[in-house]
């Protein structure tokens, strides 16, 4: 039996015009795979692309080509009375063609003046439609082919991102780069966490869904015998392929030939591209939010969250939508398309689909706007690992993503090249050094943040253990004997005067100016404080007397030398500051101010490489502390410094 259109695509004569699509997609697909052989299959093949294209994607073509299809399968009257009736009908009905066109006399000069004369009223006559699928002779690799241009874009894409390298990257290299490994080794876990999760589901249900029985494409056999066959030509005539589309074709095959271009899904090169393509957009508005932030025109507060990790994605990927959609409708690619070798081809199923600038720029605004959505969770960092997992999924499954389906684009990869390859896999290698410098630090804080935030939402140990005061607190047998129901109160002791530098509320300023009194003596003029008398044991607290005592030895161990280092900083013993601040930080592990007097300790001596890491240690306990930055802008100043006065000597 011949073979329909419908039976050679696979689908029903009542498929709706979306499963039409999806056909001569996966159609197409196929045969892009391939290459050029010695019996022009794949030449054939898209010629029969075009005829069923242009057939089933115009509405009246394909009423009328069902209804021939449904009287050529009908009874013998039926096929007769419809030959008797068409027997009659004008010329050029039913076809592609149209009736023939009777020479027109000329006409004279007023009828053409009145004419003239009304012209700019008169309807614009109707476009005829191109009975040639424009988008299989579609040029490839367009934009770049020149090793010139492949040079110059490479070497620019190199001098760029070394750039923005020498401008980030501290002083304090390898402490930074270490902190940075750990992140990455984090973040890696954990995306490998996600994909394995997001693998499994889909493993699951395509393992417990039955895949639904489909009708078998005849394509194969179809397009060998398309054009003997009449039921291919139902209701329209045999296309008029003139010889000019025939060369274009031709010469679109070689060229997808000669450059190794194929429709098979590569979906880590298409990601590499797009991760390429945020990477550098984002560097470019961190050196205009630099810039607006040095003249002045953006707060240090806004731009601190501006380039925060969790809001800076959104935005950088967001940005970016516009921006690509305007480079795929003026040149086509991208910079991460074409260095991976990425290629898109809009209303690839569609023959009378409208190919202007302003049609392309609408179809890729929107494409651009559904992978910002649906592809990358519009760039939020906890949701976009996930959604890319998925987008891989459904590439691996359907050999195409929705967006792809939904503006009818066919997605086409080709080898992108040596130099292509080195210049894009060191250029994701280095903006990932340059996004983990950058980074580390807020995500540092922010985890502090809220690691503070959910230990004080948290109850206390004494508040837990005060609500089992009484008998029910106590474990009898463990004490050897009855504590005494109250002690003597003790005699007055003298205690250290407060400073500001143990006051919270003290500013930053004030804390670096106020005089600190000795432990020895107290304030000039002030009256001598005295510590409250020793409150009596009570035997029903779970804690003993031993305990309590390590306790208050450790609080004024603590009151020691929180006095005795921040004076002995103000008196130029850097040395002995160092050491009673370094004893502070190990006393009370979560207090900026100890950090704070380390640091300015050891960068008085010059040891810039621990003062820093000592300053950012407080900003983790203070982030909203800006005079740390300032700090640590000095001692990485101190360490240029010092290296330039070695390498003069």
């Amino acid at each position: 039996m011949k073979a329909t259109l419908y039976e050679a695509l696979g689908i029903l004569p009542t498929s709706s015009d979306e499963d039409v699509r999806a056909a001569l997609r996966r159609l197409i697909r196929k045969y892009y795979a391939k290459t050029r052989d010695g019996q022009g299959n794949v030449e054939e093949a898209l010629r029969f692309i075009n005829h069923a294209s242009r057939i089933l994607s115009d509405p009246e073509r394909r009423v009328r080509y069902d209804e021939e299809l449904a009287i050529s399968a009908g009874t013998t009257e039926q096929r007769i009375e419809h030959v008797v009736s068409n027997a009659v009908a004008e010329a050029g009905e039913q076809t592609d063609v149209g009736a023939i066109a009777e020479p027109v006399p000329p006409k004279s000069q007023e009828a053409m003046d009145a004419e003239l004369e009304t012209g700019l009223d008169a309807d614009e006559p109707p476009v005829e439609r191109n009975p040639h699928h424009p988008g299989l002779t579609e040029r490839v690799a367009s934009f770049g082919r020149s090793p010139i241009v492949t040079i110059a874009l490479c070497a620019f894409f190199g001098a760029f991102i070394a750039a923005a390298i020498v401008f980030v990257t501290p002083a304090d290299t390898i402490l930074v780069a270490k902190q940075v490994l750990v992140w990455l080794t984090i973040t890696l876990l954990a995306l490998t966490l996600v994909y394995g999760a997001v693998h499994g589901i889909a493993y699951w249900n395509r393992r417990r869904g039955a895949p639904l029985p489909g009708l078998v494409p005849q394509t194969d056999l179809a397009i060998l015998n398309w054009r003997r066959e009449k039921s291919v030509f139902l209701g329209t005539n045999q296309p008029q392929e003139d010889a000019s589309w025939i060369f274009q074709l031709r010469m679109a095959e070689l060229e997808r030939a000669k450059s190794g271009r194929t429709s098979e899904p590569r979906p880590w090169q298409r990601l590499a591209a797009r991760i390429f393509d945020y990477a550098i957009w984002g560097l470019v508005l961190a050196l205009l939010l630099s810039e607006l932030r040095g003249l002045g025109l953006v707060p240090l507060d806004l731009a601190f969250w501006v380039g925060h990790p969790l809001i800076a994605p959104m935005l950088i990927t967001g940005s970016w939508v516009p921006i690509e959609a305007l480079l795929i409708a003026s040149i086509g690619t991208t910079p991460g398309k074409w260095l991976f070798g990425v290629f898109l081809q809009f209303s690839i199923s569609d023959a009378y689909a409208r190919r202007d600038t302003r049609a392309q720029l609408d179809r890729a605004l929107r494409r651009s706007f559904r992978v910002w959505w649906e592809g990358v969770g519009a760039g939020f960092p906890l949701l976009a690992p996930v959604l890319i997992a998925v987008s891989y999924e459904k590439l691996a499954q359907n050999q195409e993503t929705d967006w792809d389906f939904a503006q009818d684009v066919l997605v086409t990869h080709g080898p992108p090249g040596v130099l292509n390859t080195v210049t894009g896999v060191c250029g994701l290698a280095a903006m990932l050094w340059l996004y983990g410098v950058a980074w580390h630090q807020p995500m540092a804080d922010s985890i502090a943040w809220a690691r503070t935030t959910i230990a004080e939402a948290m109850p206390s140990p004494n508040t837990l253990t005060g609500g089992f005061a009484g008998g029910a607190g106590r474990i009898s047998g463990l004490t050897a004997s009855p504590a005494p129901a109250a002690a003597p109160a003790a005699a007055p002791v003298t205690a250290p005067a407060t400073t500001p530098a143990t006051t919270p509320a003290t500013t930053p300023a004030a804390r670096a100016s106020a005089p600190i009194t000795p432990l020895s003596a107290p304030a000039p003029g002030a009256a001598p404080v005295t510590a409250p008398a020793a409150r009596p044991v009570d035997p029903s607290l779970p804690i003993d007397a031993d305990v309590a005592a390590l306790f208050a030895e450790r609080k004024a161990r603590i009151a020691v030398v929180s006095a005795e280092g921040p004076r002995m900083l103000r008196a130029g013993n850097w040395r002995r500051a160092a050491e009673l601040c370094r004893a502070w930080t190990e006393l009370e592990l979560g207090n900026a101010e100890s950090y704070r007097c380390l640091g300015q300790a050891l960068q008085a001596q010059g040891y810039h490489q621990d003062a820093i890491a000592a300053f950012r240690k407080a900003k983790q306990y203070d982030p909203q502390d800006r005079t740390l930055d300032a700090a640590i802008d000095r001692s990485q100043k101190g360490i240029v410094a010092d290296f330039l006065n070695r390498y003069r000597q």
